[in-house]
C-alpha cells in the first residue's frame, strides 16, 4: 500500500468511528508523526478526502472536518439511489439469480444486526456493495463506495433514524428482487431506500 492510500484509511477510520468529529481541526502533522511518514502523503490524502467531501480547508485556519447539513445528507441519498436503482436494472434476472445464496448471507447478517438493535452500517454497505457489484460496471461500484462512505460520516442513522416498524428487511428485499422486471426491481431499491427517511425526501417520492 503506498503511503498516500496508508494515511488517507487511517483519516477515513478515524471519521468512520468518531474518533475525529465535524467541526474537529485535522492535525497534519501529528498525523505524520503517527503514521512516521512525511507531510506530503499526509497532505495528498487530506487533497482526495477533502474532494470527497470529508475535510475543507479554511485559509489560514486549518483543515477541519465537515459539518454536514441536512441538505448535505438529503443530496447523498439521492446520488446513493440513482446508483441502486441503475444498477438493479442491470442486474436484475440471472445474474442475482446466480449469486442468491452469497447475497442471501449477507442480508440475513444485515437484518440480525437491525434486530439486534445497534447501528448496521458495515452489514447493510456489504449487502448493498454486492448487489452493485452484479452491474459489473466500474464507475457505478466506485461512485457507490464513495457515496455510501460519506453517508456513513455524516451518520444517517441518527440525523434521520430507521423506524424499526418501517424497517425494509433485507431477506425480503433479496427475495422480491430475484424474479423482478428492471422497472420492478427499480422500485424496489428506491423504496428500500427511502424507507424510514420520510422527513429527508418530503414531498420528492
Amino acid at each position: 500500500m503506498i503511503l498516500s492510500e496508508q494515511v488517507y484509511q487511517h483519516i477515513l477510520s478515524q471519521l468512520l468511528e468518531r474518533e475525529i468529529r465535524p467541526g474537529d481541526l485535522l492535525d497534519r502533522r501529528k498525523i505524520a508523526d503517527q503514521l512516521a511518514v512525511s507531510l506530503i502523503p499526509v497532505s495528498d490524502a487530506v487533497q482526495r478526502l477533502s474532494y470527497e467531501g470529508f475535510l475543507t480547508t479554511r485559509h489560514r485556519q486549518g483543515t477541519f472536518v465537515v459539518s454536514p447539513s441536512i441538505e448535505d445528507v438529503r443530496g447523498q441519498l439521492l446520488l446513493r439511489e440513482a446508483i441502486e436503482c441503475q444498477c438493479a436494472r442491470i442486474y436484475c434476472g440471472e445474474k442475482i439469480k446466480k449469486a442468491f445464496p452469497k447475497l442471501r448471507l449477507l442480508a440475513t447478517k444485515a437484518d440480525k444486526a437491525a434486530d439486534s438493535g445497534h447501528p448496521i452500517w458495515s452489514e447493510d454497505f456489504e449487502f448493498h456493495q454486492a448487489l452493485v457489484a452484479l452491474a459489473d460496471c466500474e464507475a457505478l461500484i466506485s461512485c457507490f463506495d464513495r457515496v455510501v462512505r460519506l453517508s456513513m460520516f455524516h451518520q444517517i442513522s441518527v440525523i434521520a433514524p430507521t423506524r424499526k416498524a418501517t424497517y425494509n428487511r433485507h431477506v425480503k428485499l433479496l427475495s422480491e428482487l430475484r424474479n423482478a422486471s428492471p422497472e420492478g426491481a427499480d422500485s424496489m431499491i428506491r423504496r428500500h431506500i427511502r424507507s424510514g427517511k420520510d422527513t429527508l425526501f418530503g414531498d420528492s417520492r
